[in-house]
């Protein structure tokens, strides 16, 4: 592995003004946001979805067609992070981020006013599956570009606390959809949450989108990128150098991606349905508990990226993976034998175990290739390991409830892809060095100091 070059890592730091800090860190946490903000939105409001798009007499098989179409759109989650991948490590994280956010708002805009089956029958399942599809693509290479761009200006000793951004973003647009589904359910009557209250997130997001694009024109692109462009050194083939150069690095971290992925699409998105349909609580509760745990979850992302900058990465990604593969079944057996305050605080130990995974992954893989192929690099596994393990989680749960007819079965799930995750972990290496980082940093401000 091998990570940013100091020089130019240190140079972010000192010429970004305190304005433009704030700028770069909101505006690109603003699009991670709205990305995620719209997928979850899509999980909590599973169950009104299903009626709308997918009329059955049986609730459960509407509601794994809907976590169907979920899984069907990551299909084009690799093609994208090849795409974005590719065209991001020739034209910059920066210009990236300004397309992705586009096709976001335009895909998101499609959902809330399509119209449900009722109306244009057959054409309405496929034309959301038709938008949930470009939203994946575009998105695809928001959440690596927005890391990337984060990483790169940020100073060595300070990476993890900067481009905790991202996941703290995304865990806000969690939040923000677990408190809007959690308005509707509970202010709203049941008819009108199906008949136009379920639009309302959808459109909200796009006219978002209209607004980051608007402020991203004024974010700098970062200092390594600007360096590669004056010394001639962007990849001509970023694809072909990064399968040359890296791909068992690339290999172990896909299998990496699948705890991440067991941790957003599972603990973080389906135990909303979870909790609704297996324990009995209404929609009402279950948002309630996803919002209330998510509150917590959002300082925990911080800490963990201090003890990241701290203490190392991998070392907290460990943790992570063999806490899901020890703690996973009991937490389940325990959410079966409890009421509103007891599954409250299991979510709660669940998403706090995962803060230490997702405070962490994103500048580990950052850190994982050189900057001409980082973006290729980040976008690859990271969109292939959604696909695999992500977008199908929520359905192979569903699944593997409705043949085993046991409510613990998705426990098994999470072991099973932290176990992988696991494996790759013990393989992969960590190139970051805190004591030589922070060094860096002290050498770094003399020369500033001596230079001024």
């Amino acid at each position: 592995m091998s990570s940013t070059p100091s020089h130019a890592t240190a140079a972010a730091a000192t010429r970004l003004e305190r304005g433009q800090v704030r700028l770069t860190l909101s505006t690109v946490g603003l699009g991670t946001f709205i990305e995620w903000f719209e997928y979850a939105s899509y999980a909590y409001l599973a169950t009104t979805i299903a009626q709308v798009f997918f009329p059955s007499t049986d609730p459960g098989i509407a509601l794994m067609q809907t976590f169907g179409v979920f899984a069907l759109s990551f299909l084009v989650r690799p093609i994208g992070g090849l795409f974005w991948g590719h065209f991001g490590d020739k034209i910059g994280p920066k210009r990236t981020l300004t397309l992705t956010i586009v096709g976001m708002g335009l895909a998101t805009f499609a959902i809330g006013v399509l119209p449900g089956y009722a109306t244009i029958g057959l054409a309405a399942p496929i034309l959301l599956l038709a938008a949930r599809m470009l939203q994946s693509f575009c998105a695809a290479g928001e959440y690596s570009g927005a890391a990337v761009l984060l990483a790169e200006h940020a100073p060595a000793h300070k990476r993890a606390r900067w481009v905790s951004t991202v996941p703290i973003a995304t865990s806000a647009g969690f939040l923000g959809a677990s408190v809007m589904a959690s308005l509707l359910n509970g202010l709203l009557p049941e008819e009108a949450v199906q008949e136009w209250g379920w639009r309302i997130p959808f459109l909200a997001a796009a006219v978002l989108t209209i607004v980051v694009r608007w402020i991203r024109r004024k974010v700098s692109d970062s200092p390594v990128r600007e360096q590669m462009e004056q010394e001639e050194a962007v990849a001509t083939a970023p694809l072909l150098e990064l399968i040359k150069g890296h791909w068992p690095s690339m290999l172990r971290m896909l299998f990496i991606m699948a705890v991440n992925a067991s941790g957003y699409y599972l603990v973080l998105t389906y135990m909303a349905t979870y909790i609704e349909v297996e324990l009995g609580l209404t929609a009402f509760q279950s948002s309630l508990i996803l919002s209330l745990a998510l509150v917590l979850y959002l300082p925990l992302i911080f800490v963990g990226a201090w003890l990241s900058d701290t203490f190392g990465r991998r070392r907290l990604l460990l943790i992570n993976a063999i806490g899901f593969i020890l703690l996973s079944y009991p937490a389940f057996v325990l959410l079966g034998q409890s009421g509103f305050l007891g599954v409250l605080l299991i979510q709660i130990s669940l998403v706090a175990l995962f803060s230490l995974n997702d405070s962490t992954f994103a500048v580990y893989f950052v850190e994982a290739v050189p900057p001409q192929v980082r973006l290729s690099g980040f976008a690859i596994p990271f969109n292939f390991g959604n696909a695999i393990f992500g977008g199908t989680a929520p359905f192979i749960a569903t699944w593997l409830i409705s043949v085993t007819d046991n409510s613990y079965s998705p426990a098994f799930l999470i072991m099973g892809l932290s176990l992988l995750g696991l494996v790759a972990l013990i393989l992969q290496g960590d190139s970051y060095d805190p004591k030589a980082a922070r060094e860096q940093a002290a050498r770094e401000e003399q020369e500033q100091l001596a230079a001024s």
